[in-house]
């Protein structure tokens, strides 16, 4: 089992005092929205991954049954 934080749990654990309270803010909404980023491209890559497994199966055993 994978023991997974997000950044934004992360960057709780940085020391910032030298930061403001703003630029600390900014930080944890820009790993917040890298992360939304990521997981939607990983969603659609899935996406398409099955999508073309599918094709494949589908035009595979089609031409199977004619042979």
């Amino acid at each position: 089992m994978k023991n997974t934080q997000t950044i934004a749990e992360l960057l709780q654990n940085v020391n910032t005092s030298y930061l403001t309270d703003v630029e600390k803010y900014e930080a944890i909404a820009r790993a917040e929205r890298a992360e939304y980023i990521v997981a939607g491209f990983s969603s659609a890559v899935q996406a398409v991954k099955k999508a073309v497994i599918k094709l494949k199966t589908t035009f595979v055993s089609s031409s199977a049954q004619h042979a």
